[in-house]
């Protein structure tokens, strides 16, 4: 198995796969370049979250992955949660889970698209002894799979609430397991912003973190608003590669294709208009340019239906780059030619 600083040093496999190649396992990726990484993050539209997994039909993936690839991505970021159903009281992956992975991994391939894996361990499974079991599963099955881009070690950890102890003893210990298990691609961790956190137990191979700083600090100070917040990751760590794993808006107060007067008493800032979700991307995507950060990954592909989750209001739903009818706003249409401005700089 090559060594970790054969990973990090060895020529690019690369992230752009050429129209109509054929299905099968990828080269890993050996090299993050500038501006490679054109995704976005993906849940399907009518079964988001948990039933990402257990509900969702091939061909809904199908379709999804042939709609992100119109948009210039070539990667898609989605999250494994390791715990329910997809689980074994001894902490293993069901056949059922490992069979929707490769599944998924497979129909994203057919699409030119790599999937960057966040695992999402329950409290039980994010343990060594317990969750040694689905670590050797997972590389057992893809560890030499360069359909998987990049292992998201966890999402958000070192949030105030999320960073307790258990937490930090997961991520000293997950990243070394795969690799111990023989896990081959690079990983990754996608922060809120605080990388010196992540510092103190270990920074993964690739650098990402969330673009949610307050939309009012972005409208006063603009790119050099975002362009700060990337230094300052590249302070904590050094010449990894850094990406911008989430950013986004809602665009629930839309006053055409928006949630509707009977809600708008009730969203909180910051949801807003299709205008401004366009104005946000821009923005960072200006930024990422400037910076030549190694990609962007929006949140999210799809808007859901308010009412699919009890939990969900139009301002969480509502952050989409396609409308409920899968039309494209006007985000995804800035997206789509700037992706495809950036891989005509890479050919």
């Amino acid at each position: 198995m090559p060594t970790r600083r054969e990973l990090l040093g060895a020529a690019a496999a690369g992230l752009l796969l050429r129209p109509g190649q054929a299905a099968g396992r990828a080269l890993l990726v050996r090299e993050v370049r500038p501006l490679s990484v054109r995704g976005i993050n993906y849940y399907p539209a009518l079964t988001p979250w948990s039933g990402m997994w257990t509900k969702t039909p091939d061909e809904v993936w199908a379709a999804d992955c042939r709609q992100m690839a119109a948009l210039g991505c070539n990667c898609l970021r989605t999250f494994l949660t390791l715990g329910g159903e997809l689980v074994t009281a001894a902490g293993e992956l069901t056949t059922a889970c490992l069979a929707k992975l490769e599944r998924l991994l497979s129909l994203a391939w057919e699409a030119g698209l790599r999937v960057i894996l966040c695992l999402e361990p329950d409290a039980r499974h994010q343990t060594p002894e317990v969750g040694v079991a689905w670590v050797r599963q997972l590389a057992a099955a893809h560890g030499d799979d360069g359909r998987i881009l990049l292992w998201d070690l966890r999402n958000e950890p070192e949030a105030d609430a999320r960073w307790t102890a258990p937490m930090q003893a997961y991520l000293r210990w997950v990243g070394g397991a795969l690799r111990a298990a023989g896990a081959q691609q690079l990983t990754t961790v996608g922060l809120t912003w605080r990388a010196d956190r992540l510092a103190s137990v270990g920074l993964p191979d690739v650098m990402q973190y969330h673009e949610y700083a307050p939309k009012a600090a972005l409208q006063a100070a603009g790119v050099p608003r975002v362009r700060r917040t990337i230094g300052g990751l590249r302070r904590v760590g050094g010449e990894r590669p850094l990406l911008i794993g989430e950013f986004g808006m809602s665009t629930a107060r839309d006053p055409q294709h928006g949630a509707g007067p009977t809600w708008q008493d009730r969203l909180p800032p910051p949801p807003g208009t299709e205008a401004e979700q366009r104005w946000l991307y821009d923005l960072i995507l200006s930024a990422a340019e400037q910076e030549q950060i190694a990609g962007v990954l929006p949140w999210c592909l799809h808007s859901y239906p308010t009412q699919e989750r009890g939990f969900l209001t139009p301002s969480e739903s509502m952050m989409g780059v396609l409308r409920h009818d899968g039309s494209l706003k006007p985000a995804a249409e800035l997206l789509r030619d700037r992706y495809a401005a950036w891989a005509a700089r890479q050919e």
